[in-house]
């Protein structure tokens, strides 16, 4: 039985929200060694990279009908901007991302859900995934270069403070993912928020509406230091995170696809049944704690420590 882990039995050992970094002075020379010598090159190949993957999902947005899947000529323009992708990850220093276990065909699992999510890096998990397609924020739709590369990618943009505008990227995921049409793998990160790893957040629901098998899909961090977190109740912001991750002569993670999960009927009537059933299956994989706290919880907890 999996171990649920309650907010007031939180320590700083096992708080999921909490990171602290202290670096050796050995470990603070080779840093500012690879931030002198190799981060510049990485920076010129990732900006060469999404440079690329900007262009050729320009071309291929041109015409493009966003209520159809992808094909013909733009299917191989894509799979091109998700090498470019895998680029870019490996110029932050994952120069080898570990698969473990096999991924399954959408056929067999329409849906991948992603856990723990703790940092932006975890973006990783969708290259090594085949770019499926995601849910993202209306606003990322626009941002620069990485905007074309989210809409070639066909992902559904949600406004979350619009209720209605949410129910109709449910009733999106769900059409893409029942139709027969060769749409994409649905990917989501469904706890919504992020962690350090240490436990497993409540999974929101909407990856599991469908009531369509899912193949869960574990990230684990290898690298001594917990540089790739971004979480609540740390010192250091994102720009730190970044700086720190990319400044390490190789950063170590680990992919594993597990079988895949197929709901009983009482799962597909109770998407949220369902979903805590498969938390369940990957926090034992993991060997971690449960937490049901909500990203409601999370921001009035750790908002009130800030304030205090």
């Amino acid at each position: 039985m999996v171990e649920v882990l309650q907010p007031e039995n939180f320590t700083p050992e096992n708080d999921p929200f909490r990171v602290r970094l202290k670096f050796s002075a050995a470990e603070k020379l080779q840093m500012v060694l690879v931030f002198i010598i190799l981060v510049p090159i990485r920076v010129i190949v990732a900006s060469i990279s999404l440079v690329l993957a900007w262009a050729v999902a320009s071309i291929g947005l041109i015409g493009l009908d966003q209520n159809k899947p992808m094909e013909g000529w733009r299917k191989p323009l894509q799979k091109l901007t998700c090498f470019l992708g895998k680029m870019c990850v490996r110029c932050v220093g994952f120069h080898r991302v570990r698969i473990i276990g096999n991924k399954l065909s959408k056929d067999v699992a329409p849906v991948i859900v992603v856990a723990p999510h703790s940092s932006f890096f975890d973006a990783l998990a969708i290259f090594w995934s085949g770019l499926p397609f995601i849910v993202s924020r209306e606003e990322n739709k626009n941002l620069p270069f990485i905007g074309k590369c989210l809409q070639y990618a066909q992902a559904i943009f949600v406004r979350r403070e619009d209720r209605e505008n949410r129910q109709r990227t449910v009733n999106e995921i769900t059409r893409r993912v029942k139709s027969e049409d060769p749409w994409e793998q649905f990917l989501i990160f469904p706890e919504g928020t992020t962690s350090n790893r240490k436990a497993l957040m409540t999974f929101k629901p909407g990856g599991f509406l469908p009531g369509k098998t899912v193949q869960p899909l574990l990230v684990r961090y290898k690298n001594k230091h917990d540089t790739v977190s971004w979480t609540w109740d740390q010192p250091h912001g994102f720009i730190q995170c970044f700086l720190y991750t990319c400044c390490q002569w190789n950063n170590v993670v680990e992919l594993e696809f597990l079988d895949p999960y197929v709901p009983s009927e009482e799962e597909k009537q109770d998407p949220s049944l369902f979903a805590n059933n498969v938390r369940k299956v990957m926090a034992e994989s993991l060997g971690v704690p449960l937490c049901d706290m909500t990203f409601e919880d999370i921001k009035k907890k750790y908002t009130k420590t800030k304030e205090e």
